[in-house]
């Protein structure tokens, strides 16, 4: 049985912690509940942590020239200084996180969704909020997500399979020698892969010259290009080329029949006609009906705890 280490992520406070939001409301996510069970979470409300109340008038973000500013609906008052105080101590006493959950569409907290406001109140764009944003600046290499990004399925995935590796990269790298390390490096050959074959290639070479480096000098490189592969995302082509890679351990075990089969399901994801999730059910079945041990080792296929993909999705 897979051991997963517990993935340490900062959460908006708002998400089944607390009822924090600007009108006193706590908000049920199936997705965080789910992951309670999992993952050690640091709850924060960015807009309480800066002194405002609950309930609060709601914040808004305006655009003027080429700045972003986080304002009062009502008073007009600028918050933007003070939250950027709040996000240079909040990140001060973070220590070895592994990612970052966050409230959908919160002129703080939003990924990529929160309104930007210009004359009259007209929407003129959507960003990051401001808080968001600062934890993005400071923490360029780790994944950020909402809980609404979250109902698709692939960036379920994708998120989960980033704050679970990191973790296991996190606890490989505590205390541990060069051994630890190559066999963390083999179990996450195809994640590697999927995300950037490149640097997959790059820390391989690091593996391979381990001998010649200081230990601690080969933990620094191999963990900064880790997450610097597993920060780039991985498109349809991708997911492809990695199950035709691993088709190639397992074609000789199978029937005429089931390799036409395998191939056919990997071109229909390929062309949108076979959904992700169904391609790896099959491919997990193929592995451990032929006990193909290199395969069943591969954190790729099993990435995070079974329970985390037995939600509700939007495919």
């Amino acid at each position: 049985m897979v051991r997963y280490p517990r993935p340490r992520v900062v959460v908006s406070e708002c998400l089944g912690f607390r009822p924090t939001r600007y009108d006193g409301n706590i908000i049920y996510d199936e997705t965080v509940e789910t992951m309670k069970k999992f993952t050690d979470f640091i709850p924060v409300c960015p807009e309480v942590r800066i002194g405002l109340g609950i309930p609060r008038n709601p914040l808004v973000l305006t655009r003027n020239m080429n700045e972003i500013y986080l304002l009062d609906t009502k008073t007009g008052e600028n918050f933007s200084h003070r939250m950027k105080e709040f996000a240079h101590s909040f990140i001060s006493y973070l220590n070895d996180i592994d990612g970052f959950l966050m409230k959908s569409k919160s002129p703080s907290c939003g990924v990529g969704d929160a309104k930007i406001y210009g004359k009259d109140r007209a929407v003129i764009g959507r960003s990051d909020g401001v808080f968001t944003k600062l934890m993005r600046e400071f923490f360029p290499l780790l994944p950020i997500e909402s809980e609404k990004r979250l109902l698709k399925y692939e960036m379920r995935r994708n998120f989960f399979t980033k704050i679970f590796s990191i973790a296991d990269l996190r606890e490989t790298l505590l205390g541990a020698g060069s051994k630890e390390l190559v066999a963390f490096h083999r179990r996450n050959k195809y994640i590697l892969m999927l995300h950037s074959p490149h640097l997959l290639k790059k820390l391989g070479r690091l593996i391979a010259e381990r001998d010649l480096r200081e230990t601690w000098e080969l933990k620094r490189e191999y963990s900064r290009t880790f997450l610097e592969a597993l920060s780039r995302n991985p498109g349809r082509g991708s997911y492809a080329n990695v199950f035709v890679h691993l088709y190639s351990h397992i074609k000789e075990d199978l029937v005429e029949k089931e390799r036409k089969y395998i191939l056919a399901l990997i071109e229909g994801y390929r062309t949108q006609k076979v959904l992700l999730k169904t391609l790896i059910a099959y491919f997990r079945g193929f592995i451990y009906r032929l006990g193909n041990e290199y395969l069943a080792e591969q954190r790729f296929i099993d990435p995070y705890p079974e329970e985390l993909d037995q939600m509700h999705v939007n495919e």
